[in-house]
């Protein structure tokens, strides 16, 4: 009893004042649409709205142009003052003398402006331009006469690190005391005097207090979470280019920073695109406190000057494909492009799927694949039905019937989801080079004999499509039963090692 008397005691000596809110209007932060006050703008700021006629709201001062009428709203409580802070003092170019309306006034040698009253809508004009570095909005708080029980900010929940916790209550002059534990755990009862910090799992309950009358407790509870930190994200990702670029980064997690290192070892600060005109390894992570995420890391390769396209053309390029639908492979330039399941008609290549037989694969005997375009003549058969398969290197981007995978492989295989008719083919290696294979040797044991005629054969009798290019004796972009018999002629010919 001698507790709670004591405790009404200090509540009833320990009164506050109510406490109006301020909304503050910062240039660059706050900002409209206009650059120049030519033309009418507005901006608004937690339930504070400022339209005018003519404005410049999000150049570097708030410019208020002259002959202009200002409207200022709000929609949180009545406004009581508004203070203009000008970029010059009163009688000056620009100063607050230049406003004037009802409630408004300005004074001599001073560089602020200030409305006074009591009103949720505000009109000011302008004499002469006026330029504001900053705008004060007092909102008078409504006021309480019954006693409510207090609230927490946050109001409980998970949370990492350190929290900080704060209490109000919307009654005017209530005074608000807490403790650690519920309702039924009471312990020492502190008097709320400001924020106060939570870092384990703690629940707290808090009563509302004014003259002898108390509130309904509230208890909340504030539980403590293993943080965790998004990695850093590329912009592009990983690809090769030609022309110098720039690389981005970015990280989901709210407050993180961005560390970043061209080897893993030597770690800098991400403040700002990172240039790239070679070959570059970027590794980079994202830190929050003491947490940090995952190292991930992007590769960029710079591609050669020279590089040779290869374009397949189903007029003249059918490989050993028909009307009929079958696996084929279409050979060119010591690229092979292989279709699982397909058909060849004379101006297009189909590939359909999702099947068990479906697949869609290019590889090459010379230089690396360094780019790969796909054009469809229909709406719907696009390149759009076509990804990458998972682990598969480099990128892959579709818009509307193209499609472009771009990177640095000797195999490059795409995943077939729906059928698709593809009228041009490119395929861009980097720069010309000797194959590295050697015609007719079908074994591949270093030799071109008579057991390569045999394994022919065997491929032929078989299935053609997995011949390998070594078959192709005659140049002919297909491997046939022609082949043998040139193969059988090198032979005869002495020209074969």
């Amino acid at each position: 009893m001698k507790k709670v008397l004591s405790l009404l005691f200090v509540a009833l000596l320990a009164l506050s004042a109510w406490a109006d809110t301020t909304v503050t209007f910062i240039p660059g932060e706050t900002v409209g649409s206009n650059t120049t006050a030519t033309a009418a703008d507005e901006m608004s700021l937690d339930g504070v709205k400022f339209s005018c006629t003519t404005a410049a709201f999000a150049a570097a001062q708030y410019r208020f142009g002259g002959g202009s009428t200002t409207t200022i709203t709000s929609t949180v409580g009545k406004i009581k003052k508004i203070e203009f802070t000008c970029t010059a003092s009163y009688g000056q170019s620009y100063g607050p003398n230049q406003l004037y309306g009802d409630g408004y006034s300005s004074q001599s040698g001073s560089n602020v402006g200030t409305w006074q009253g009591e009103a949720e809508t505000i009109v000011l004009k302008a004499a002469s331009q006026c330029r504001v570095s900053k705008i004060v909005v007092t909102i008078a708080e409504d006021v309480v006469t019954e006693l409510v029980a207090p609230v927490f900010t946050p109001n409980g929940g998970e949370f990492s690190g350190s929290l900080e916790v704060t209490l109000s209550c919307a009654t005017q002059n209530a005074q608000i005391y807490y403790w650690e534990g519920t309702e039924e755990e009471q312990s020492e009862w502190v008097y709320y005097n400001g924020p106060f910090y939570v870092t384990d799992t703690k629940t707290y309950t808090a009563v509302s207090m004014k003259g002898s009358d108390m509130s309904d407790y509230v208890t909340v509870t504030f539980t403590k979470v293993e943080q965790t930190v998004d990695a850093p994200v590329f912009s592009p990702a990983s690809c090769s280019f030609s022309d110098p670029f720039e690389v981005t980064l970015s990280c989901a997690t709210p407050n993180a920073k961005i560390f970043y290192s061209l080897d893993n070892e030597m770690w800098s600060e991400y403040t700002g695109a990172i240039p790239v005109t070679d070959d570059l390894t970027i590794w980079a992570k994202a830190v929050v406190g003491d947490i940090e995420s995952e190292v991930v890391s992007a590769t960029y390769t710079k591609l050669p000057e020279t590089t040779v396209e290869v374009t397949f053309d189903a007029a003249v390029d059918p490989g050993n494909g028909s009307t009929t639908r079958h696996s084929y492979t279409v050979v060119k330039d010591l690229v092979t492009m292989y279709v699982g399941d397909g058909t060849v008609y004379s101006d297009h290549y189909r590939i359909y799927g999702p099947n068990d037989s479906s697949a869609f694969v290019f590889t090459s005997a010379g230089a690396p694949i360094i780019k790969i375009e796909l054009s469809s003549g229909t709406a719907s058969q696009t390149p759009s039905n076509l990804s990458l398969l998972d682990n598969e290197n480099g990128t892959y981007t579709t818009s509307g019937k193209e499609g472009t995978w771009v990177g640095n492989a000797q195999e490059v295989a795409f995943k077939v989801n729906a059928q698709v008719r593809l009228y041009t083919v490119i395929v861009t290696l980097a720069g010309q080079e000797e194959p590295t294979y050697q015609v007719g040797d079908v074994n591949h044991d270093g030799h071109v004999t008579i057991a390569d005629v045999t394994a022919l054969i065997d491929y032929l009798l078989s299935d053609s499509s997995a011949a390998p290019a070594e078959g192709d004796v005659n140049g002919d972009s297909n491997v046939t039963i022609a082949d043998v018999t040139a193969l059988i002629d090198l032979l005869l010919g002495g020209n074969a090692e």
